[in-house]
């Protein structure tokens, strides 16, 4: 799973540029204008890794990134490892800016989308491979949604765990521990019902270019460097009314943290724990709301500090860094609240029910049986069959064996219930039973 289609990118309108502080545009324009255009941030991505990215916005099946015939635009964070040239060589059609240092995320997104005039804009990672039909589909569904839908979440599925869900739009709990939606979670069909979610994950996300102007939402927000972009702009765009809907016909794959795997565990931990206060105390509505959130979660940087003697040095350098940075926050959450025309609670209760179950120090499934429980409980819900009723019961009993200490292991006569179910509930069953 995970391999793309092998067609070249085709009929895309702009050749390829070059920006050491500028770009070029090259080829002559189509008469037809292009709806859609793709912006992808590339640091120091594997080649594999990005060709496929690439091919896969062409498609055998015409189902081309831009519609029909449009941009790609590739934004390097001053990767200095040749990769651009060879993007300029194998795609020529793939417009290439290079900012020549690490800008961060926000800020080269910021600086792709100065070249964007097409009125929707993917973005896709470069760890991501669309399908045949995704773009169409997501196109499909924003054409249909009305003005105040911001944009559209396809159906993300792992390239390295087949069957397993990465997301489908983005949940927003009140602690701003944001998080994939269906994360973890083996593909049943739980989440083929399209409906609104809090936010999109821009690993890959169809959106309104028109929302990134000033006197809309506006950019993405340059004080992350990485990590929660995203969620930062999608509240910033529920708090004026936009909504985000999913489309679940439209499936990308994903190789979650594809590239900054490879960066060190305190480098990212402090990122995450840093900018999760900083979104709460940008976007959130209540001021109780965020004192609550900012003592929760310095409560537990400081008991990971003195009491589990862990993270330390990225513990304390987080907190400093927020607390020196807190009137410049507190002051752009001043500026944002006077753009807000609703309140937060919607984007809260839809976080409700929903729980991520993946280890994204290991990369891998994590909590199985409470992540086939959240599956098999969606199902039920959504269809009332007593079969699925059965292999709930049979999961709760096992989870319930798992919190007194008994390793959770199916009988040969329960085993006859889950046969006909997909290789993924098997996997996750038998890493539950930690016989992997």
């Amino acid at each position: 799973m995970g391999d793309c289609k092998e067609a070249a990118i085709e009929a895309f309108r702009n050749s390829a540029g070059s920006e050491g502080g500028s770009d070029s545009d090259g080829a002559n324009d189509r008469e037809n204008a292009s709806r859609v255009a793709c912006i992808l941030v590339n640091y120091r991505s594997p080649w594999e890794m990005l060709e496929r990215c690439l091919r896969s916005l062409g498609g055998d099946d015409g189902d081309k990134a831009a519609g029909d015939g449009g941009r790609v635009i590739l934004v390097d964070n001053g990767s200095d490892d040749g990769i651009t040239g060879r993007v300029r060589a194998e795609f020529p059609e793939v417009t290439v800016i290079e900012l020549g240092r690490n800008a961060g995320f926000a800020a080269a997104v910021n600086r792709g989308l100065e070249k964007v005039t097409e009125p929707y804009v993917l973005m896709l990672n470069t760890d991501a491979v669309l399908t045949p039909g995704a773009l169409e589909a997501m196109t499909s569904a924003l054409d249909a949604a009305g003005d105040d839908c911001a944009g559209v979440a396809p159906k993300m599925m792992s390239s390295a765990h087949e069957g397993i869900i990465d997301a489908v739009g983005t949940v927003m709990p009140r602690s701003g521990a944001g998080f994939n939606r269906g994360i973890g979670q083996c593909d049943l069909g739980q989440y083929d019902i399209s409906d609104e979610v809090a936010g999109v994950c821009f690993g890959a996300a169809l959106l309104r270019r028109r929302l990134f102007e000033g006197d809309a939402v506006g950019r993405l927000y340059e004080g992350y460097f990485l990590y929660f972009e995203d969620s930062d702009w999608c509240m910033r765009a529920a708090s004026q009314g936009y909504r985000f809907l999913t489309v679940p016909d439209s499936v990308v794959l994903h190789l979650h943290s594809g590239v900054a795997r490879n960066e060190s565990h305190d480098f990212k931990y402090r990122l995450i724990e840093l900018n999760t206060l900083k979104l709460v105390v940008r976007t959130f509505e209540s001021r109780m709301q965020v004192l609550e959130a900012v003592a929760a979660r310095s409560a537990r940087l400081l008991a990971r500090t003195f009491i589990r003697r862990r993270f330390i040095r990225a513990n304390i350098s987080t907190l400093a860094t927020f607390l020196r940075e807190l009137p410049a926050l507190l002051r752009e959450r001043r500026q944002l609240r006077q753009r807000r025309t609703v309140s937060d609670s919607r984007v809260f209760e839809m976080a409700a029910g929903e729980d991520a179950f993946f280890d994204t120090v290991d990369y891998r499934p994590d909590r199985c049986l409470d992540s086939l429980v959240a599956t098999y409980l969606r199902l039920l819900k959504q269809k009332h069959d007593p079969e699925t009723g059965r292999r709930l019961a049979l999961l709760c009993r096992l989870q319930l064996q798992e919190s007194r200490g008994v390793r959770p292991e199916l009988a040969p006569d329960d085993e006859v219930l889950f046969a006909g179910e997909p290789a993924c509930v098997k996997h996750l069953l038998t890493l539950a039973a930690g016989k992997q």
